[in-house]
């Protein structure tokens, strides 16, 4: 059952850089995480402040994701849209109840749309072409980035930056604005995304990947066995010969 007609301003397309991600989240996903920016959500905003929210939530508890709706987009949103914390499928259940329930769009339109706005630019080659590439050493100024991103894509586009441990301040999350049909990029004119406290010196991580403790004992336990098992058959083999 499909929620009556949400009045939809705009919409804001998030990617997210997983390597900043795993840099301060225990990632689930295999080390590396993958080395392009990852589609987040594409979010329904207000594109003002309602009751101290930006964005439209929750519209219809009623309609949960059906993964047959979106069966023959699974491959693309595996690689375009991959989870690094949950299993994809949670992932783009969240998002599609909380965000996509308040889109307009069905359920298949609105993960295509998201894809194919995904298509109209790549943002980890339009920081490379502007002087911002990954690297666990360099930092970019705010206006670096910027510039870069407005030039690559032909809109103003914000982005948002997070810190780990050591008190870095890295990319983490770039956002463009869309009409509120989701289909094509605009200007964003909202309220600035933009947080970044260290604005003149951003990281772009390539090997932030942090291991759950979990992982790390298993990791451990993995490599004990593996040396036992070792010591073990040279004993045998010395016996035997």
């Amino acid at each position: 059952m499909r929620a009556k007609l949400i009045e939809v301003v705009s919409c804001v397309f998030l990617f997210q850089w997983p390597d900043s991600y795993c840099s301060t989240h225990k990632c689930l996903v295999k080390p590396p995480p993958p080395s392009h920016f990852t589609i987040h959500g594409l979010w329904p905003s207000y594109n003002k402040l309602i009751d101290g929210k930006m964005w439209l939530e929750d519209c219809n508890k009623e309609d949960p994701l059906d993964p047959t709706q979106i069966q023959d987009l699974e491959k693309q949103l595996d690689q375009k849209w991959p989870s690094l914390k949950q299993t994809n499928l949670e992932f783009w259940s969240h998002e599609w109840k909380k965000h996509g329930t308040c889109s307009n769009l069905g359920q298949h339109a609105y993960f295509e749309a998201a894809l194919a706005l995904e298509r109209l630019t790549n943002l980890t080659k339009i920081l490379a072409d502007g002087g911002v590439v990954p690297s666990d050493v360099k930092t970019y100024a705010f206006r670096e980035i910027s510039d870069a991103l407005a030039r690559g894509t032909g809109f103003r586009t914000y982005f948002k930056c997070s810190k780990n441990k050591a008190g870095d301040t890295l990319l983490s999350e770039v956002r463009q604005c869309v009409d509120r049909y989701g289909e094509k990029l605009i200007n964003c004119t909202a309220l600035s995304f933009d947080y970044c406290d260290n604005a003149d010196k951003i990281k772009m991580p390539q090997s932030g990947y942090m291991i759950s403790s979990s992982t790390s004992y298993n990791l451990a336990a993995t490599r004990s066995i593996y040396i036992i098992m070792h010591l073990y058959l040279l004993g045998v083999m010395h016996v035997y010969y």
